[in-house]
């Protein structure tokens, strides 16, 4: 919350601003680490592994200036060209009242089979139990089967990712179209 108008105020950024960001670090670090308040600021810094804010500041100022405002940086004696970046994706400019459902999507329109095999995978997790499988039909015949259990731990979406990638696996050792 602090670094929020960090763009706008951290070039250049002066020793009275330095103090008082790390006075303010201080205080969090205090409760994070209960040290003794006689500890030095830079001992809380180092064994808690927090960034000083004001270098955070200075980070995110070079970031805004390159990612949003298309303009060259400099960081810790680096300079950061906005050419050698992608832009920045740009939310929709449609309104929401005038979007129409059905200039989007066809519900008329059949879609026709594609040809080939079609896998269906499927990850779940029930009772500490987190399996992973997908199976291979062609024209309602089972050509290939894969299964796994995987350790308790793992969640329903890891499971359903490594159906996924196993299925992506076992189709690209074949030369077919496939339709996952």
């Amino acid at each position: 919350m602090i670094r929020h108008g960090a763009s706008a105020c951290a070039y250049p950024i002066t020793v009275r601003q330095s103090s008082q960001l790390n006075s303010i670090q201080r205080s969090f670090l205090l409760n994070i680490s209960e040290a003794y308040s006689t500890t030095p600021k830079a001992a809380f810094q180092v064994t808690e592994g927090i960034i000083p804010l004001h270098i955070k500041a200075h980070k995110e100022a070079a970031y805004v200036k390159t990612a949003n405002q298309r303009k060259t940086s400099n960081y810790n004696n680096i300079k950061f060209n906005p050419n050698k970046y992608e832009h920045r994706t740009t939310s929709t400019k449609l309104h929401p009242a005038s979007f129409q459902l059905e200039d989007r999507i066809s519900l008329i329109k059949q879609f026709l089979p594609v040809p080939g095999l079609t896998i269906y995978k499927d990850g779940s997790k029930m009772d500490d139990k987190t399996r992973s499988a997908f199976c291979v039909l062609e024209e309602d015949t089972t050509k290939y089967v894969w299964m796994a259990q995987l350790l308790p731990f793992y969640a329903v979406f890891q499971a359903e990712l490594l159906a996924i990638q196993a299925a992506c696996l076992w189709a690209s050792k074949t030369n077919q179209h496939v339709k996952i």
